[in-house]
């Protein structure tokens, strides 16, 4: 008997362990009851170290703390109000503990937004007292946003963009991201998107009208402890007017490729050489292209330099009649198919645009026809050189209707700093049993303004730019 009632003894201390562990645990759950509310003090903190280069676009550098917790049916809820950088702000967060044995769990939503705009965050997290932690959702919602909106607009006020005027511009902005770290990832694991849609954008890149419609673009990265990988960029638009030419279809792709550079120096200290790491992060852009004046145009080369920017467009079997129109002084039509290379060079320093040894030309098989409705500028041109009165009447005629063999348009840089314009033709005019060969070259000098302003200006008209620009503002 007395073995049997000292097992039985033994058998109430896990009982009575279970019920501490209870009461315990209720206690601490209960405390949100008690806790009505409480408010904290008011703290400030620099993000200078953490904007780099972009402190100037701010007037204030700091953010505002003043923050309270209360607490509800199920759980806390901190609330947070301030100034981050020049924007006042509301900070909700709602939290649910939840005890366990030897460890507690918290989940939560997270609600952010600058007072009086549109600018929302959400996000939903988890945590362990075991240290694992995620981000599974935050995201900012599609957004409108344009160049109208107050932070947008603040912004823009102190950023100034090179050779960039009258920027207007409207869309779409949507954010996703996630974050986690767990016992399998000891290391911060995260990745980032950003998906621009809609956007309509009108400027004057120097004295040049820019207009881009319907474009879209989307940007991600991925990252875990401190290496980052970041997506191809894939900008695309439906139509791009500049510079009197229509791009559509218009698409890129953009990679962003980091380098470490390692420096050593021996004598830097008494200990030994210390080694310094510099990271660089350059873009490479692997294809762009559009289709331009009834053909297809591609970026063969890009170089972004220092004092200037160099691209070369390579063009494959554009219309004449789109090209010629561009051209000072062309009155008349085209037919035909040219292929050549455009190479494009912003001075950065002087902010304008250079074209040097451009050249479009048709090639063997292919042929086309050219109505001149005014020849007076070839034929003066000609009549300059030393042409016979009656070989001008000739040319004069045969330029109304000609179908050429060869077509050949250059554009160089001359030594006294002007452009050089050469066109360069080889047909016949047939009309009615009379045939007339025609074989020139005829070359203009002017500045390159003069040789396709009003060329610009007739295409400007044409594409209506200007009720596109007003339209958009």
């Amino acid at each position: 008997m007395e073995e049997k009632t000292r097992k039985r003894k033994r058998r109430i201390w896990p009982w009575v362990l279970l019920g501490l562990a209870v009461t315990f645990g209720t206690l601490i759950a209960s405390t949100s009851v008690f806790l009505v509310s409480h408010k904290f003090d008011t703290r400030t903190f620099d993000l200078a170290p953490y904007l780099g280069g972009a402190t100037n676009m701010f007037e204030s550098t700091t953010a505002t703390v003043g923050f309270s917790i209360s607490s509800h049916y199920d759980g806390y809820r901190v609330t947070a109000n301030g100034m981050l950088l020049d924007w006042p702000y509301t900070l909700k967060v709602d939290v649910v503990p939840s005890f366990r044995f030897l460890g507690v769990d918290v989940k939560g939503d997270v609600n952010f937004s600058l007072d009086d705009t549109p600018w929302r965050l959400w996000a939903r997290f988890s945590a362990s007292s075991s240290g694992d932690w995620r981000v599974e959702d935050a995201r900012l919602d599609a957004t409108a946003f344009s160049d109208g909106d107050p932070v947008i607009r603040q912004i823009l006020s102190r950023v100034q963009i090179p050779a960039v005027s009258n920027l207007v511009f409207n869309g779409d902005v949507a954010i996703r991201a996630t974050a986690e770290r767990t016992k399998k990832v000891p290391v911060p694991r995260w990745s980032a998107s950003c998906k621009l849609a809609n956007v309509a954008l009108s400027c004057f890149v120097g004295e040049q009208p820019v207009v881009v419609e319907n474009m879209r673009l989307n940007v991600g990265a991925l990252g875990i402890a401190d290496y980052v990988d970041i997506m191809p960029i894939r900008p695309r638009a439906e139509c791009i007017m500049a510079s009197g030419f229509t791009f559509s279809n218009v698409f890129a792709t953009v990679h962003v490729e980091e380098h470490t550079i390692t420096l050593t120096n021996a004598t830097a200290s008494a200990t030994g050489p210390t080694t310094t790491n510099i990271v660089e992060r350059m873009l490479m852009v692997s294809e762009a292209g559009a289709s331009c004046c009834g053909g297809d145009a591609r970026l063969y080369s890009f170089v972004n330099g220092k004092k200037m920017l160099k691209a070369t467009i390579a063009l494959d079997g554009v219309d004449a009649g789109d090209v010629l129109m561009h051209l000072k002084g062309f009155n008349g039509e085209a037919s035909g198919r040219l292929y050549g290379k455009l190479p494009i060079t912003y001075l950065k320093a002087d902010n304008r645009f250079e074209l040097k040894y451009t050249y479009l030309h048709s090639v063997p098989g292919e042929k086309g026809r050219l109505k001149i409705f005014d020849a007076k500028p070839f034929i003066d041109n000609m009549a300059l050189g030393g042409m016979q009165q009656e070989d001008c009447d000739n040319l004069s005629k045969a330029l109304t209707d000609l179908s050429y063999d060869v077509f050949k348009l250059s554009l160089y840089p001359e030594e006294d700093g002007r452009q050089a314009l050469s066109v360069k033709l080889v047909g016949k005019y047939e009309h009615d049993l009379v045939t007339i060969p025609v074989s020139l070259e005829i070359t203009f000098h002017s500045n390159l303004d003069s040789l396709l302003k009003e060329g610009l200006k007739a295409i400007r008209k044409k594409k209506k730019l200007t009720n596109k620009l007003g339209e958009m503002k």
